[in-house]
């Protein structure tokens, strides 16, 4: 007899069952349809119940309003979006277990037949339905053709599986006519719990806190479009005389209200109609209402208050995100779960079981200029640091380049070079007007190196006759600097070597010739000569 395959619970595995689906009418006994409704009138003292249902294990009913409330409530709906694409919009990576060929074959082997599939491209928006309901199930079909693969998987509705009796800690499938349900099968299906808070999963999900604020904003919605049916036009008043009868009354009755209605009416002679202006009512206090409890539901979802629409890009940054941390909790909760129902079943079922396993995970791209990290990195890796060229590529979103794929590369030093750009001469400017392009000091020297035919003056002359002999007048007071700093062992050291040479410092012939020049300059200057 053939050995028994069992899960990582222990559980025998039925090959047979993998390949069907279970979550089904025909096995289940419960028809697909949902057609109850809870939010439809709800109350506090119905919505009390039905929470207070879902805490002991009984969640048809809160699982059905949770539904209800994406429907209905245009908030609500947005940033729980908001939320679930934060985290089904990274790309999952998996990364061997370690640099050896095995684990790099099994790593290889997830990325193809599974991560890199159709197939799995929607599962994490199927599993992160859990963050509003408390949990998700997902069916999975198997290919047992060829390995352990699987091939398909479908969401399906919450309301067909329930919490066991004794410790509502463990899923199974509601079956009609079974009070308990039936366990799962092994392997068949995927159960993401979110770890929103401790506790009974019963008593997880968003819409359990998000269905006070969606029945006290139904409250306020249905007072405000009522305010607005009675205040938010003229109030028509019709004036009869007091001999009218009541068949006159009742024409302009009926002209009164079809005005409100269709803005036409005819009356009697002797009769009016008056359009009276409501004074002294505001609808800020509804209006502002829904505005208190849309930031309430933002802070719940999305960590912070706002409609997530920024005016700029900085709001944008600010507000078109969820929070930082809950999305990176929400990453983590979602690569816990494949990697635990999914990853490492697969591999064991198709490697055996491994000391060490591939690690799926959804890393998070955090913002950067790259400008200055490509700066930073470069300047470390001329000063030795060892950088693998794989984290440059993650870096810079980039794959690393596959065998024989044509590169981009900089011109051979040996080929042709590309022409300097050309150099367009700029206005000649004095000492005193320099182009913004280049320094004050050496500006007139830029400017006729850029157009030697350029007439020099006095000014531009004593400035060249100064930049000539620099590097004779300042290498003996360099060469002074430059071996205080070799000398020195730290910053500290080297501020007191050089106040302690400054004094020192062989700078007369540097002195001089700028006390030369400065006079000569003055001079010119004083004589009206640019």
């Amino acid at each position: 007899m053939a050995p028994k395959i069992l899960d990582q619970f222990g559980r025998p595995i039925d090959r047979t069952l993998l390949a069907q689906e279970r979550a089904v009418p025909s096995v289940t006994g419960i028809q697909h349809p949902f057609e109850e409704t809870v939010a439809t009138g709800l109350q506090p003292g119905r919505l009390a119940r039905t929470l207070r249902e879902a805490g002991t294990g009984d969640m048809f009913n809160f699982l059905t309003l949770a539904e209800e409330i994406e429907e209905r409530e245009p908030h609500y709906r947005y940033v729980l979006e908001t939320r679930k694409n934060a985290v089904t919009s990274l790309n999952a990576q998996v990364d061997p277990a370690s640099e050896s060929a095995r684990d790099v074959e099994i790593a290889d082997f997830l990325r193809n037949a599974i991560v890199e599939t159709p197939a799995f491209k929607t599962l994490p928006d199927m599993l992160v339905d859990g963050l509003s309901k408390g949990y998700s199930n997902v069916e999975i079909i198997w290919d047992l053709s060829s390995g352990w693969v699987p091939r398909r998987y479908v969401w399906r509705d919450p309301r067909l599986f329930q919490f066991d009796l004794a410790t509502r800690t463990q899923f199974r499938l509601r079956v009609q006519g079974v009070a308990d349900g039936v366990p799962l099968e092994p392997l068949k299906y995927l159960t993401h719990v979110p770890l929103l808070k401790m506790g009974l999963p019963a008593r997880n999900g968003l819409a359990r806190v998000a269905a006070w604020s969606f029945m006290f904003k139904s409250f306020s919605m249905r007072d405000w479009a009522q305010f607005l049916e009675i205040y938010g036009m003229p109030m028509r008043l019709g004036k009869y005389g007091p001999g009218s009868s009541a068949d006159d009354r009742a024409v302009l009755l009926q002209a009164v209200r079809s005005l409100g209605r269709d803005a036409a009416a005819i009356v009697p002679v002797g009769m009016t109609i008056d359009l009276v202006e409501a004074k002294g009512f505001s609808d800020k206090p509804f209006e502002g209402n829904v505005r208190f409890l849309d930031e309430q539901l933002s802070k719940l979802v999305i960590g912070k208050p706002g409609d997530g629409v920024g005016s700029s890009k900085a709001g944008e940054e600010v507000l078109d995100k969820v929070r930082a941390d809950i999305k990176k909790s929400d990453a983590r909760d979602l690569a816990l779960t494949l990697m635990d129902q999914l990853i490492r079943p697969v591999v064991d079922l198709n490697f055996g079981p491994q000391k060490a396993y591939p690690n799926l995970h959804f890393p998070i791209p955090e913002r950067k200029d790259l400008q200055v990290w490509s700066d930073a990195v470069g300047k470390f890796v001329d000063r030795g640091l060892e950088v693998e060229a794989s984290q440059i590529y993650d870096q810079l979103g980039l794959k690393e380049p596959a065998a024989g794929a044509k590169l981009l590369r900089t011109p051979d030093a040996g080929g042709p070079q590309p022409k300097p750009a050309q150099v367009t001469p700029v206005e000649k400017a004095s000492a005193y007007r320099i182009d913004p392009r280049i320094c004050p000091a050496c500006g007139p020297a830029m400017l006729a190196a850029d157009d030697p035919n350029a007439e020099m003056d006095e000014v531009d002359e004593l400035v060249a006759e100064a930049l000539e002999s620099w590097r004779p007048d300042m290498t003996p007071t360099v060469a002074a600097i430059r071996a205080a700093a070799d000398q020195a062992t730290s910053y500290e050291g080297f501020q007191a070597a050089l106040e302690r040479i400054a004094p020192d410092l062989p700078v007369a012939r540097l002195a001089r010739r700028l006390a030369k020049l400065g006079m000569i300059g003055k001079g010119l200057g004083d004589a009206g000569l640019e």
